[in-house]
């Protein structure tokens, strides 16, 4: 922010890795950069010597790369599978090491920029960090073994690839990448496309291209201009910085320096931070704008929330209080930090804060309340299991109930089935909470709370994982003028979350989309949304017939629970409407027994029924740490036998290891199995005809569709998840 003076220039030059990579390089003192005439992308560092015990900072003066402390202690999968369709065997001991993927870049990071080994990918592909010698061990030992496994080829396929043109113009980039880019022929196909949909629009920021996938604008500005830029994917946590001051200008903190901050930014134009960030009387540094990708900084702001200092002209620092708006909780983060929960000091309000603020911090998506022998106990199930978070006296418990009954304007009745709810704030983050009450044992009660974010809550198809034969079945279901959709699964699936990304695909202009929801869990602009309400007589029935009164061309319907429901959805999609709904079954095809038992005819559910999908969630790999290993013989006759593979695996599996960020336990987040089976002709004439399931699934087999387990052995080859995992909730084996 305070420029260097000139006179500290030799020894403290800040430069980006390049002005115009591809042009005239004498540009000086663009936007927020020093860039000095000589500095270019490949940096001559042949006469800088560097000393092993030189830091970060030092190393990112002198050669203009930007630093970086990773978080992760292996190569990610990623990194590793770009570095095996570009790169070939390395010729020295000590190459640049690959650390994380830019959509189609990979980001090399060395401790010593001095080398000139990238692989055999051409120095202009390449996104180049420091890094410390000790995260260059640690990885580039993970490398070596999964190389040991499977070496590289010997020759790189890019070793003659022409550098794309000097023209300024963004879409040259586009037509470069799509003509010269190692592709197949569906990819080729894809980009073409694009870059003929990119054609006469304006580009001034990697943002404004059109379709693009994530990181890509950014791939293609770098290519372009040569700015620096990463991936916030890989940017360490961060505590200097407020979540709101993060969340407000869309820029995260990739490395604090000494006088100097290497900033992560969808724009590179960040005075608006800067002029904040002054204003609130903190020191000026330098900025060095780095360019990343908006949602992925959002992401990274996400993932390190709460643990950044907070505004103080935003949260009051100590207090916990309602806000202006009713039943909105705000949880001061700074104070929890350095907060006890078991000190008898401790009033209880601030033990509820503690206890909230952690089970949402650990990615927790409920907080059960309940006594445990003589203790009060709370646990927040936490990627799928129930973890003990905290635990006192019971002579507490009825004081916690009572405030938590407080916070959601729930009666203090010990018998009575409650439900209520309670917004809570933490910085920017707005949670809904909802919260059930039940009588448990002469005069205990358990509170059960489910957290809903605001903000993170509505996924994009792009963000379920699905495979690329799924999306083409939801993109052809979807785009369906009347017809029956089917999410089955039981309760905490995801489900929900599956059918809101569904209809906000298609949540345009010209579309009339309505819900009936018990309760709406999300709220979704340019959705009508209807909640069931049975005091004023308001159910899934009823308030489905009245949404056809009212010109709909798709409804949600929470969930099919009757057979008076059932066949009022069937009716819907039967004429003109395209009606989806969730069904408890154990897989896609038991939807339809399902619906029969329930009293739906035959005939009318297959002329209906477009789609019928089941799913589960299973624990992901922490992509900090999980490591390769081999497919045993065993392992790989499995997957042989459930025809995911004819020849022996090359590729490794991965196995769940454990690290700080997940605290352990090899598992970070999780990820959704989806058996997903379009019902064609044929289908539905079996479904008419009462044809046994056995057949059913045998013709859905012919037609592409995979089980829960397949999809499940699936996501182990590509290093999702593990077999474990798989084999505890998915038990229905092989469509046949």
């Amino acid at each position: 922010m305070n420029n260097l003076e000139e006179n500290d220039l030799d020894s403290r030059l800040l430069v980006t890795q390049i002005t115009d990579k591809h042009g005239d390089s004498s540009k000086k003192n663009e936007g927020n950069f020093l860039v000095d005439d000589k500095v270019k992308h490949g940096v001559d560092m042949s006469s800088t010597s560097i000393s092993e015990g030189s830091d970060l900072d030092q190393i990112a003066s002198c050669s203009g790369l930007p630093p970086v402390q990773l978080l992760r202690s292996s190569c990610s999968a990623d990194a590793e599978n770009l570095l095996r369709k570009l790169g070939r065997m390395p010729s020295g001991d000590e190459p640049w090491i690959p650390i994380g993927t830019l959509g189609p870049l990979p980001i090399l990071g060395h401790f010593n920029p001095v080398s000139d080994d990238t692989w055999g990918i051409p120095d202009y592909l390449c996104v180049k960090v420091v890094i410390s010698k000790s995260n260059y061990e640690t990885i580039f030992e993970d490398l070596q073994s999964r190389l040991d496994f499977k070496p590289l080829s010997a020759i790189s396929p890019l070793e003659k690839l022409l550098p794309p043109p000097s023209s300024s113009e963004p879409i040259s980039i586009l037509n470069w990448f799509a003509n010269n880019y190692p592709l197949n022929d569906s990819e080729k196909d894809k980009w073409h496309t694009l870059t003929v949909d990119n054609e006469g629009i304006e580009v001034l920021r990697p943002a404004d291209y059109k379709g693009l996938p994530r990181h890509y604008g950014v791939a293609f500005f770098y290519l372009l201009n040569g700015r620096p830029c990463f991936n916030p994917d890989e940017a360490p946590n961060q505590t200097g910085f407020a979540d709101q001051l993060l969340e407000k200008h869309i820029v995260y903190p990739m490395h604090e320096g000494d006088g100097v901050l290497y900033l992560l930014c969808e724009n590179e134009k960040v005075y608006g931070f800067e002029d904040e960030w002054l204003s609130d009387g903190h020191e000026g540094v330098e900025i060095i704008p780095i360019l990343a990708d908006g949602d992925s900084i959002r992401s990274a702001i996400a993932r390190s929330r709460g643990r950044g200092v907070q505004r103080q002209d935003i949260i009051e620092s100590g207090d916990l209080y309602y806000s202006e708006d009713q039943n909105l909780l705000e949880i001061d983060p700074v104070d929890i930090a350095d907060l006890n929960p078991s000190n008898p000091n401790t009033s209880p309000e601030d033990v509820l804060k503690w206890i909230l603020f952690r089970a949402i911090s650990s990615r927790g998506s409920d907080l059960h309340v309940e006594k445990y022998f003589n203790t009060a106990r709370f646990r927040a199930r936490i990627d799928g299991s129930l973890k003990v978070i905290h635990s006192c006296s019971e002579e507490q418990l009825p004081r916690f109930i009572a405030l938590f009954k407080n916070y959601s304007d729930m009666g203090h009745q010990h018998q009575d089935l409650q439900d209520a709810r309670f917004g809570l704030k933490i910085g920017q983050k707005r949670i809904d909470v909802r919260v059930s009450a039940v009588p448990c044992r002469k005069e205990n009660q358990k509170l059960t709370m489910r957290f809903l974010d605001k903000q993170d809550g509505i996924k994009e198809l792009s963000e379920l994982n699905m495979s690329e034969r799924q999306v083409g079945i939801v993109n052809s279901t979807m785009k369906r003028d009347q017809g029956l959709v089917l999410v089955t699964g039981p309760t905490g699936s995801g489900k929900t979350t599956t059918l809101y990304a569904f209809i906000n695909s298609i949540n345009e202009e010209h579309m009339n989309i309505h819900t009936i929801e018990d309760p709406i869990e999300y709220e979704i602009e340019g959705i009508n949304q209807t909640q069931t309400d049975e005091f004023h007589g308001i159910n899934f029935a009823t308030g489905l017939r009245a949404l056809l009164r009212a010109d709909p061309d798709v409804i949600l319907v929470g969930e099919s629970r009757d057979e008076e429901t059932a066949t009022a959805a069937i009716n819907s999609a039967l004429t003109g409407h395209l009606v989806l709904t969730t069904l408890h079954a154990n897989d896609s095809l038991r939807a339809v027994s399902r619906l029969i038992s329930m009293g739906v005819e035959p005939y009318l559910l297959a002329d209906a029924l477009a789609m019928s999908q089941a799913q589960r969630l299973v624990k992901r790999l922490c992509k900090y740490c999980k490591r390769p290993v081999p497919a045993s013989r065993q392992l790989q006759e499995f997957f042989y036998k459930n025809e995911l593979i004819k020849t022996p695996m090359e590729d490794p599996i991965f196995a769940s290891s454990g690290c700080d960020e997940c605290n352990g336990t090899g598992y970070l987040g999780r990820v959704a199995l989806m058996e997903m089976c379009p019902v064609n002709a044929k289908v539905a004439e079996m479904i008419a005809s009462g044809t046994p399931m056995t057949e059913m699934r045998k013709e859905a087999a012919k037609d592409g569709v995979l089980s829960l387990y397949q999809e499940g052995m699936l996501q182990v080859m590509s290093g999702s998840t593990t077999m474990e995992e798989i084999s505890r909730l998915a038990h229905f084996g092989i469509m046949s």
